[in-house]
């Protein structure tokens, strides 16, 4: 996981980020291909009736081909066995493949929060998104 989220981004989450994601309240999923090769991954919590996506990745040479969308829809099924009533998410302003990805799947823009991501420019605002299971 850790190597995916290393070449895929650019501020890529620290080692220590994923070891303090394998806490009891957190849960994730790992997408394999055919081959059995790890394709993308993402990392969630559930909080009471709140599912909140903290990191979803697919490997650079893997995006595009839809992976994304499956490890988007199985977070929101995984949620809504576990009991999930909303699910949440926060994500770059300027990313906005992955924006159009998650409106795609009904969530929308409920806020901003302004300079919340390290860039090379400084700070990028964080777009809050929500959707209603």
């Amino acid at each position: 996981m850790l190597q995916i989220e290393r070449q895929a981004n650019k501020y890529p989450w620290t080692e220590q980020a994923f070891t303090s994601s394998f806490a009891d309240s957190y849960f994730s999923y790992k997408l394999l291909d055919d081959a059995g090769v790890m394709q993308g991954f993402y990392i969630a919590q559930l909080i009471l009736e709140q599912l909140e996506l903290f990191n979803i990745c697919v490997a650079t040479d893997a995006q595009g081909k839809g992976y994304g969308k499956a490890l988007l829809q199985h977070f929101l099924t995984e949620g809504q066995s576990r009991g999930a009533t909303e699910a949440l998410l926060e994500v770059r302003s300027n990313n906005h493949a992955a924006i159009a990805l998650y409106q795609k799947a009904g969530f929308s823009i409920n806020g901003l929060r302004k300079g919340y991501y390290v860039s090379a420019e400084g700070k990028d605002d964080a777009i809050l998104m929500h959707k209603w299971l």
